[in-house]
């Protein structure tokens, strides 16, 4: 199960040699604008997709699983602004994301202060407006 990748973000290859992670959110907001009427409800209009979020928590353990490197290969990669695409072990692409934070916890130190555990919260926000893979998996339920 080493070799495996999980997920690919540009040349970021999240996996137990890197940084793996074990809980994926993704937050869909769409945009309806509303035109207000005297004595009814407001009339609302559908005007598009709006932010979409993903946010990938885990954790890295050197010497069991990941490596402190890969935390400051994704703070670089974020310091850098620069969007990428996002595509999972199985193929799907959900779209080109940039790093909009990075949230570390070291935990459990060595008496020089090195971490023993790293958990982490990479949340990422679309850029583009090409449409995701949208592929149904075996029950037709979409990701």
């Amino acid at each position: 199960m080493l070799g495996y990748t999980l997920m690919a973000f540009g040349p970021f290859a999240f996996g137990m040699q890197t940084a793996a992670y074990d809980e994926l959110r993704r937050q869909m907001q769409f945009k309806h604008g509303a035109a207000v009427r005297v004595g009814e409800r407001d009339n609302y209009q559908y005007l598009g997709a709006g932010e979409e979020i993903i946010t990938l928590s885990g954790s890295v353990a050197p010497g069991v699983t990941g490596t402190l490197a890969s935390i400051t290969q994704l703070e670089n990669m974020g310091a850098g602004g620069q969007a990428y695409v996002l595509v999972d072990g199985a193929g799907y692409v959900y779209g080109v994301y940039f790093i909009q934070g990075l949230e570390s916890t070291q935990r459990y130190l060595f008496p020089d202060g090195t971490p023993r555990r790293v958990d982490f919260s990479l949340t990422l926000c679309r850029s583009d407006n090409l449409p995701a893979d949208e592929p149904t998996n075996g029950a037709g339920a979409r990701r």
